[in-house]
């Protein structure tokens, strides 16, 4: 059985141990090597889908009892706002865009029982210049915060979360996803990173865009969600893996490193055909612990405990990670909807105590086995 295990030197032990050099030493590999991953193969360009742009900052609606308004710009755009209130009865909501947070956040929502259940609502949206591909795989990552709510299932049937248009049709939707192409992940206490894919057949070249909403019908106050923000809008469009694929690694599949350093090398995984054949253009996405010894990961543009890439011209991904400041072993997955095989990396992150225990414990041996897949008990 293969243990990988990676030795390191009895001097760069107490090295680390006494220094640091360790740590120093790793950082310095991971400088030389670089991390190849896709910077932005595979995505199409959200403008400001960070919220990150001064020009796209400011606020609309709020106000006027029963004001509305239609593609509003919000500063320069290119998020534009749409919102409602009830004529007579309640202002439409406040939809705000903080670059120095990087979030776009839609507030003051309200409903009250007065001759039936009256809501107001808002969203923001704006119009890419792709148009949607026969043949493709479209998949539109959001992260959300739904005021601490962590149930999808709660926060879509209070009417919010984003869709992805083609035209005038819904190509995609949080409301209306099932769970195979629905996934969502907890980032932190209160966000979740939200994940849906649809696979297109042969459709007309409708304009494609964005919308982000917070449009509840017919609700009762307890059941709504007064403030959501949105951060992080990302758009892939990719290959649709041919039935019989494979994701497999391909390199460095068990690494260890100092706690809150990174990794040494680059880690990486193929999709193949059912022929043997690499399937380029295809997203895989990849996750981390979420508790615990863990990594963040990183590709392209793409950095965080859950993230999504896009295998290059050879079928390949590529990314990087650094261990949290947790010791322990640990597991990151890589997987593709539709393909039934995992590619699973498994790392470790050991502290200077486990040097030390280490070499009390084995005064003769030259070298520390580093065993990511089969923990040596120094945890």
């Amino acid at each position: 059985m293969n243990t990988s295990i990676q030795l390191a030197s009895r001097r760069s032990i107490v090295a680390a141990a006494r220094g640091g050099v360790l740590r120093s030493l790793c950082i310095a590999l991971v400088a030389g090597l670089g991390f190849a991953g896709s910077a932005s193969a595979g995505f199409l360009t959200v403008p400001n889908g960070d919220f990150s742009a001064l020009g796209n900052a400011g606020s609309v609606g709020g106000g006027l009892v029963g004001a509305s308004g239609t593609d509003v710009p919000v500063g320069s755009g290119p998020w534009l706002a749409t919102y409602n209130g009830v004529l007579g009865l309640l202002a439409p909501p406040t939809l705000a865009i903080s670059p120095s947070q990087k979030t776009g956040t839609i507030s003051g929502l309200l409903g009250i029982n007065a001759l039936g259940i009256v809501n107001n609502g808002g969203n923001f949206g704006q119009t890419l210049t792709n148009n949607v591909q026969s043949n493709k795989r479209y998949t539109m990552i959001v992260n959300m915060d739904a005021s601490g709510l962590l149930d999808v299932g709660l926060i879509s049937a209070a009417g919010t979360g984003f869709s992805l248009q083609a035209g005038a049709s819904t190509l995609i939707s949080s409301l209306t996803a099932a769970p195979g192409p629905l996934r969502t992940d907890l980032l932190g206490s209160s966000t979740l990173r939200v994940q849906i894919y649809k696979d297109t057949a042969t459709v007309f070249a409708d304009p494609l865009s964005l919308q982000l909403f917070n449009r509840p019908q017919g609700l009762l106050t307890a059941g709504l969600i007064g403030s959501v923000s949105f951060s992080n809008v990302r758009l892939a469009e990719t290959t649709i893996p041919p039935a019989g694929s494979t994701l497999t690694v391909t390199g460095l599949s068990s690494q260890a490193a100092p706690v809150g350093q990174p990794f040494p090398a680059s880690m990486t995984a193929i999709v193949r055909d059912q022929n043997g054949n690499p399937v380029p253009d295809t997203l895989v996405t990849l996750t981390a612990p979420a508790d615990g010894a863990s990594a963040t990961l990183h590709a392209g543009t793409e950095n965080g405990r859950v993230i999504s890439t896009v295998t290059d011209a050879n079928g390949q991904i590529t990314f990087g990670a650094d261990a949290n400041e947790i010791a322990g072993c640990y597991t990151v997955v890589g997987e593709v909807p539709g393909i039934p095989t995992l590619a699973i990396f498994h790392l470790r992150n050991y502290s200077q105590a486990q040097i030390a225990a280490y070499m009390a414990a084995h005064p003769g041996v030259d070298g520390m086995p580093q065993d990511s897949v089969f923990c040596n008990g120094f945890e």
